[in-house]
């Protein structure tokens, strides 16, 4: 099964790009040309969903970062930055009181 899974991947269906109906679709045909054991399709079938899942999670926190280098080489003020100054100013208003 893991030999099938790298085949996926490797052949550039890439699980991260399929969606969980077109998984589904892929092991029933898995199955059906006998690739795969029926008693293996909910197995893979979860692999596969999980793999996506994992994926995903792993683009997305790439494209986070690189946003975040990004914004930090064009001096843009983060949430951060103005939450800290909106606390700043609170203290000086306070201060001033």
């Amino acid at each position: 099964m893991e030999q099938l899974l790298r085949k996926l991947i490797l052949s550039g269906i890439g699980v991260l790009a399929l969606t969980q109906e077109k998984i589904e679709e892929l092991v029933d045909d898995l199955a059906k040309k006998g690739e795969i054991a029926w008693g293996e399709k909910e197995g893979l079938l979860a692999e596969l969903i999980e793999k996506g899942k994992k994926q995903r999670e792993e683009v997305e926190r790439k494209i986070k970062k690189r946003v975040e280098e990004v914004i930090s080489q064009i001096n843009i003020a983060t949430k951060k930055d103005v939450e800290r100054l909106e606390k700043k100013i609170d203290e000086l208003k306070k201060k001033k009181s």
